[in-house]
């Protein structure tokens, strides 16, 4: 008996999850970005951004890892890796805040880059990249193409 519950417990969400495909969790703007910390050594600046996020799906989404770059213009400051992993919920366009870490390429030329970015306009900033969502068994990666800080 014990064997039985064991099968139909691991092929039945196996079976289903066909059935479930992710409709794509989108970014719709950049809000707000407030500096956190600046680390010498390692080079890395973390930012805490303010971001509508819209998910059309009945399920709540988590999104677990981002690799994108952050762009001037077209020139690359630096490569962003996010930070703290984030629950989105199901059938809802609210905002999150997104902890993310820049790890520099071109340190001081990028920081005051970006400093004079973020006291002016940050308009100009985009990012490019992938960011990673995951859901009990289901799991995709998005492609992010440009998204700005509004």
């Amino acid at each position: 008996m014990k064997k039985f519950l064991y099968i139909f417990l691991f092929v039945v969400p196996v079976i289903f999850s066909g059935c479930f495909g992710y409709e794509e969790v989108r970014v719709v703007r950049i809000k707000d970005v407030t500096y956190q910390d600046f680390d010498i050594r390692n080079r890395t600046l973390k930012l805490d951004i303010v971001a509508t996020v819209h998910n059309p799906n009945f399920f709540n989404v988590k999104i677990t890892d981002a690799n994108m770059e952050l762009r001037l213009q077209e020139r690359v400051l630096g490569n962003v890796t996010q930070v703290e992993k984030i629950d989105i919920e199901g059938r809802t366009e609210k905002d999150y805040t997104i902890r993310i870490a820049i790890e520099m390429k071109d340190m001081l030329a990028n920081v005051m880059s970006i400093y004079r970015v973020f006291t002016n306009d940050p308009k100009n900033l985009n990012l490019t990249g992938t960011v990673h969502v995951r859901s009990f068994i289901h799991s995709k990666t998005y492609k992010v193409d440009r998204l700005s800080f509004q």
